[in-house]
């Protein structure tokens, strides 16, 4: 990438009409002001999803509404799974949209105070009604600003360095999860544990709602969002010139252009066997990112630390996930992209293998210099990359096999594979953890074997990937 500004170039006139033509040029300070918004949104990403929403909703379910941790689990997995069918079926919709519009920084900053407003909101609520409904709407908008946030890669950035930069706005998103762990780590030792599992230890803290018991709990990582996110407003992106067309047309356009893909998606047979290898593959990041805390303290049990414990594991996973994944992009660059998943593959593999050992031995983990304690650390380096070289493989897939007039297009139904593999994901897990109230954490254990199987099948179908 150059060291100076500059420009990402003009569209060529065709016959009449715009086309849009990848970035010439990779601009350093474009890049990482583009990478920016990786970091802000994975503080949403972080705090809302992984550390708050689904120990929340089962401390709201169990003390406000006498459910069952089983009963509260699959409720909150059922509603992940329809709000994850929702998003499927229109993100393809809105990469259409995005190659009609030909912008896609302004809806990315859109969707941005959509998703600030409705998480901020959660904190103000006990009913589990109304949290899962406000989870939902901001969620749904931080899926929607992913997929054009994602699609801007190739418009921000030269088609040689598209690996690298992937890899790099990957790792750096990463960081976010340190500036949260920093917002959070006071706030849980100020104000207590969220404690979402009945007491299984003697001494075992009773469930509780903890830090989020409070507003600000859930306000201030969005405020942190905001402030990350102010770079991003000065990204140059490549862009059609043309004025946009009448709403009107403008989706006509769109319907169009995407009845046209789904008819000949089949001619581009490589997309169309990635797309469905995807949709196995994306199973596990989904589901990780949605239970690692609870897979960390429900599911491998710390003793003497809960919570606390569960950030160090962010905080080795994250750093490992930052020193690994740029090098899990440069690996793609070399290699290609079918290659990263099996590397991705067997990174997820090992940590799988870590975990589902240790869940089925252990009855509990003492915190210090014992083998069980040591493999748990290793699981969180190994899971790391694995996560973020998951998004990079996908990133360097898409470019590799998609046809520039319909990028975002083409992006957008790798999308709909991912959202509807996240749809199946929380469906299966929230099925499996039904056995929690008979089975105890071994629940954990056979809910994380369910998801290396499916991930497995994705890595069979994508060997047959021919690449381009």
């Amino acid at each position: 990438m150059s060291n100076e500004e500059k420009d990402v170039g003009t569209p060529s006139e065709i016959l009449g009409t715009t086309e849009v033509e990848y970035a010439t040029e990779t601009s350093r300070k474009n890049i990482f002001k583009w990478a920016m918004y990786d970091l802000a949104n994975t503080i949403y990403s972080m705090a809302i999803v992984s550390f708050i929403i689904g120990k929340y909703v089962l401390v709201i379910g169990q003390l406000e509404h006498s459910m069952t941790y089983s009963s509260a689990s699959f409720l909150y997995g059922t509603v992940s799974t329809l709000m994850q069918l929702g998003v499927a079926i229109c993100v393809p919709i809105l990469g259409a949209l995005s190659d009609n519009v030909g912008k896609r920084k302004p809806f990315v900053i859109s969707l941005t105070g959509v998703i600030l407003l409705f998480a901020s909101l959660l904190g103000f609520f006990h009913d589990i009604t109304t949290v899962l409904i406000l989870f939902v709407i901001a969620n749904v908008a931080y899926q929607f600003s992913l997929a054009f946030y994602d699609a801007m890669l190739p418009f921000v950035a030269k088609r040689e360095d598209i690996g690298n930069v992937a890899g790099f706005g990957v790792a750096w998103g990463y960081l976010g999860t340190i500036l949260v762990l920093v917002l959070m780590l006071p706030l849980t030792s100020g104000l207590g544990d969220l404690v979402s599992s009945p007491p299984v230890l003697p001494g075992d803290d009773p469930i509780g709602y903890g830090f989020s018991g409070y507003w600000f709990s859930f306000a201030l990582p969005m405020v942190l969002f905001l402030v990350c996110a102010i770079p991003f407003l000065y990204v140059r992106e490549k862009q059609k010139q043309t004025k946009r067309p009448p709403i009107g047309k403008l989706i006509k356009n769109t319907f169009r252009q995407l009845g046209s893909t789904f008819k000949d998606i089949r001619k581009h047979r490589s997309m169309f066997i990635f797309i469905i290898g995807y949709f196995f593959v994306a199973d596990i990041a989904n589901v990780i990112v949605l239970y690692m805390i609870l897979i960390v303290t429900d599911g491998l049990i710390l003793a003497g630390g809960s919570n606390m414990f569960a950030m160090l594991f962010v905080i080795i996973s994250t750093m490992s996930a930052v020193g690994f994944t740029y090098f899990v992009g440069k690996f793609g660059q070399k290699y290609g992209a079918k290659k990263t998943f099996y590397l991705v593959g067997a990174l997820w593999g090992i940590a799988l293998s870590i975990g589902i050992t240790l869940i089925f031995s252990t009855q509990s983990i003492d915190v210090g210099a014992n083998l069980p304690f040591i493999l748990t650390i290793l699981m969180g380096i190994v899971a790391g990359p694995a996560l973020g070289g998951t998004w990079t493989a996908q990133r360097i897939m898409v470019t590799e096999l998609a046809p520039k007039e319909k990028f975002g297009e083409f992006f957008g139904f790798s999308k709909l594979s991912g959202k509807l593999s996240s749809a199946l994901g929380p469906f299966i897990w929230g099925t499996v953890m039904l056995t929690y109230d008979i089975i105890g954490k071994a629940a954990y254990g056979w809910a994380m074997i369910s998801v290396g199987f499916i991930m497995a099948i994705g890595l069979l179908i994508i060997s047959r990937v021919k690449e381009s």
